[in-house]
Parts: structure tokens; C-alpha cells; sequence
């Protein structure tokens, strides 16, 4: 290597260590903030543990993500939120620096820097990064445990196959969905080799012996723990209706009901060129048809899900963005007539994700402990009755949050069934997503009129909206 070949290298490390930090600052920014249903769900998992066997053994429920709430259980009493999403922001900056060591193999640059652009602006990687769950650690895992079956086949390392076992078992436990990326890899490692056919069964059987051991740990898992999961529950999508959200949320394009469906074929077409690309140029395309295609269609037709969000989709998300940065690169070189649909795609998927990034820089997942003071420091007379229109959601919220500030028992919280006995000063209205216009009014029949004091939004998927109303005075 010449002396100029040199200097690129350099030039181009460090520009890769310059935006890996300036992500990685954009995960820890994207952590600050309270705290919503679902961390403080798994956080009350931490809190009514007497011991870290609770964690695996008394709380069998889908929200419990053993690790994470492992974790929680060990930082339980701080009075940081960031702390409690330390493991996660730990994850995610460590999986984008993965990223970018997978794509940069065999000097291949511009993918390296393409695929940390990709994840890094991704609104869905950076909402889990951040978020004191148990997906990050779980893509971590993934990522690791991809580059460990990698090295294991190049150099037969036993370490590298102990590490392989160890981020899968680690992966398994942060969160289930890590199976697709274990049948993924016994995929490709069980029909990529072709040989002739005396071989071939001798050969695939070699293939499938690194991963016993993780298929064992699973069956173990499956009857240990996810046989007797229970299970939240939410509102019930449909696969169709998931495809258009994971394909929405992974490229970036609007959030829409009539968006899904061109959001699905455009991502349906991506993920054919890419396989065909890496088919053709022999860059283990089965590793990425097993991870991105077919095992999430087995995980759908084996375990039909009650329940289906485009979240339990998430790990799939960085091997989508590493096919993509290899597919974006080879089109730029081979096929200039493409560029401008290169350029535009990736103008689509930038804008589309930074207006949702800017939207959880500055509302976060909801701002709960402000409503609370501004209930409280509104009112003469406590204690004060609140009521809302979701009597498991809201109150969850009012209560870790009136005990945060002391407050708890200064504001109680009403169930609708007791409005009649109780009739509640407060009522709180909330939703997923932003109304753009919250009635001013609300009419509890029988209770009275409720006028819209004020109003806190909260960034996409993760969090709550609240609309706060006043009981009006009877003149």
C-alpha cells in the first residue's frame, strides 16, 4: 500500500469515527427525557423483584425483557432516567460501530459509510437505542453473533465459536425475536455450500453442528419461560398492515394508511435487487435471504402472534440497511443512469427520518412529569381526583410520576366506574398519535364540562400524547 493509498485509509477512519460520534451523541440526546408506559412497566418488574429469580421466574410476561429488566433491577433506585437506559444507549452506539466494521470488511469504504449514515439517521434504531427495552442489546447480539460465525467459518476459532454462543444466548434472552436471526444463520450455513451429492448431506450436517447448542438453549428458553408468557396485549394488526409499518419505519416514508401499501412495494423491490445483487456478486446473499425474508416469514407462520407490531420486526432492521448500503453502492458504480434515483431514494429516507428524530429531540416519548406539576400547581385543595380516558395506560403514568415528585398523595387517580362517587377535577385524554386539533371542550356525561388546559405531544411509536382538561366551575 502506497503512501497515498495510506493517507485515503486514514482519512476515511477518521471521518467514519467523526459521524459514529456525532450518532452516538444523538442516541444519548434521544435518552434524556421521562420515561414511558412501557420502561416504567418493566421498571416496576425491577422494583417488586425480591431477588433476581423474580426477574425469570415470577414475571413471565412479554413486556419483561429479562435482561434489561435484569439491569433495571441493579439501577432500580436511581433518580436518573438516563441511568436506566444506560445498557440500551451502550448497545446501540456499540451496534453502529459494528455496523460499520461489517461493511467496511474487505475495503469496502463507501459501504461503511453509507451503512452508519443509514442506521444511524434510522428513527426505529435510534428510538430503541434509547429506550431502556431489551431490543438494542438484542441487535447487539445479533451483530455479534453474525460476525462470530464468520470468523468461526474462516478460521475455525474456537473462540470466535464460543462468542457465537454466547451472543446468541445473551440475544435469546434480551428479547425472543432473536430467534429469526438464528434461523436465519442456520440457513445460510446449512444450504449455502453446494457440493456433490455424496458430500452434500455430510457437509450440511457439519454445517448445523455449531448451532445445536444454540437451538438447545432456545428449546430450553421456549419451555422455560415463553411457553407460560403473558401477554400484554394492545390493539391487533393485521401482516399486511405490519409490512406497510416495518417497510414505512425502515426507509423513512410517511406514516399513512394509504402510504403502506407503495412504502411495502418499494421495499419488497429493495430487498429483491439487493438478494439479486449479492447473489450474483457472491456476497453470502443467503445469509441476508434467511435474516430479512424467510425467517421472519417462518417466526409469522409457525408462531401466528396474537399480537403483531412492526417492532418485533427490529433486528432485521441493521442486516436490511447493510444489504442497502452494498446495493446503493453497486448501482452507483455500475449503473449511472440510476443515480438519480439513488439520490432521491436516499433524500426520501434522510428527511423522512430526521423529522421524526427532531420530533423525539424535542417532545421525547411524552413529558408526564410536566403535566403532573401543572395539575398541581394549579390547584388549592388536595387531594386532587384525576380521571382519563384509559383507566390502565394513564394511571400507570400518574402514579410512578406523583411519587417521583412526592406528590402521590396529593393526586389520586379515579377509575370511570367510581366517576359518579368521585367525580374527578382532571381529565386526561390521550393518543398515540398527534391531534392537530384537541377539542376544547370534553363532556363527561353526567359529570360535567372538562375545558383543554393544556397539551403535551410526544414523539412517534413510543409514548403517549396528553390533552389535560379542567372540571369548569357550575356559575
Amino acid at each position: 500500500m502506497n503512501s497515498q493509498q495510506g493517507q485515503d485509509s486514514s482519512t476515511g477512519f477518521f471521518s467514519r469515527l467523526l459521524l459514529w460520534s456525532a450518532f452516538s451523541l444523538l442516541i444519548v440526546a434521544a435518552a434524556s427525557g421521562d420515561l414511558w408506559l412501557d420502561e416504567i412497566w418493566s421498571l416496576g418488574f425491577a422494583l417488586d423483584s425480591n431477588s433476581v429469580s423474580d426477574i425469570f421466574s415470577r414475571f413471565k410476561h412479554d413486556n419483561n425483557h429479562v435482561l434489561n429488566t435484569l439491569y433495571l433491577y441493579l439501577v432500580a433506585h436511581s433518580d436518573d432516567f438516563m441511568v436506566f437506559r444506560t445498557l440500551s444507549v451502550l448497545s446501540g452506539i456499540a451496534s453502529l460501530w459494528l455496523l460499520t466494521w461489517i461493511a467496511g470488511r474487505e475495503r469496502r469504504k463507501t459501504e461503511a459509510m453509507l451503512v452508519l449514515i443509514m442506521a444511524g439517521s434510522s428513527y426505529p434504531l435510534l428510538l430503541y437505542f434509547s429506550e431502556a427495552r431489551g431490543y438494542a442489546l438484542a441487535i447487539l447480539m445479533s451483530l455479534i453473533a453474525y460476525i462470530a460465525i464468520q470468523k468461526f467459518h474462516e478460521s475455525l476459532s474456537k473462540t470466535a465459536m464460543f462468542m457465537f454462543w454466547l451472543a446468541s444466548f445473551i440475544g435469546i434472552m434480551a428479547h425472543a425475536t432473536f430467534v429469526m436471526i438464528t434461523f436465519g444463520l442456520v440457513i445460510s450455513d446449512v444450504f449455502s455450500k453446494k457440493s456433490n451429492a455424496r458430500t452434500s448431506e455430510k457437509s450440511r450436517l457439519f454445517s448445523l453442528l455449531p448451532h445445536l447448542p444454540v437451538i438447545a438453549f432456545f428449546a430450553w428458553w421456549y419451555n422455560f419461560y415463553l411457553v407460560d408468557m403473558e401477554i400484554g396485549g394492545g390493539p391487533v394488526f393485521s401482516v399486511s398492515l405490519v409490512l406497510g409499518q416495518v417497510s414505512t419505519y425502515l426507509l423513512g416514508l410517511p406514516d399513512s394508511d394509504s402510504g403502506y401499501m407503495m412504502a411495502s412495494i418499494i421495499f419488497l423491490l429493495l430487498l429483491a435487487a439487493g438478494l439479486r445483487r449479492l447473489y450474483l456478486n457472491s456476497q453470502n446473499w443467503l445469509t441476508f435471504a434467511g435474516i430479512l425474508a424467510i425467517s421472519p416469514l417462518a417466526m409469522l407462520i409457525i408462531s401466528r402472534p396474537p399480537f403483531l407490531y412492526f417492532r418485533y420486526f427490529l433486528l432485521i432492521f441493521p442486516f436490511f440497511y447493510l444489504m442497502l448500503a452494498y446495493l446503493v453502492a453497486d448501482s452507483w458504480r455500475r449503473r449511472p443512469e440510476l443515480r438519480f434515483l439513488l439520490v432521491l431514494l436516499a433524500a426520501a429516507m434522510l428527511i423522512g427520518h430526521w423529522q421524526r428524530n427532531f420530533s423525539l429531540l424535542i417532545h421525547g416519548r411524552g413529558n408526564y412529569s410536566a403535566a403532573i406539576s401543572h395539575i398541581l400547581s394549579n390547584c388549592r385543595e388536595f387531594p386532587v381526583y384525576v380521571g382519563s380516558d384509559h383507566d390502565f395506560r394513564n394511571p400507570t403514568l400518574i402514579e410512578y410520576y406523583s411519587r417521583r415528585s412526592k406528590s402521590h398523595g396529593a393526586l389520586q387517580y379515579v377509575m370511570a366506574r367510581d366517576w359518579q362517587h368521585t367525580p374527578p377535577e382532571y381529565f386526561i385524554g390521550h393518543s398515540r398519535s398527534p391531534v392537530a386539533n384537541p377539542v376544547p371542550l370534553h363532556i363527561l356525561a353526567g359529570i360535567g364540562e372538562f375545558e383543554l388546559t393544556a397539551c403535551w405531544l410526544s414523539a412517534p411509536v413510543s409514548g403517549f400524547n396528553w390533552y389535560v382538561y379542567r372540571r369548569k366551575l357550575k356559575k
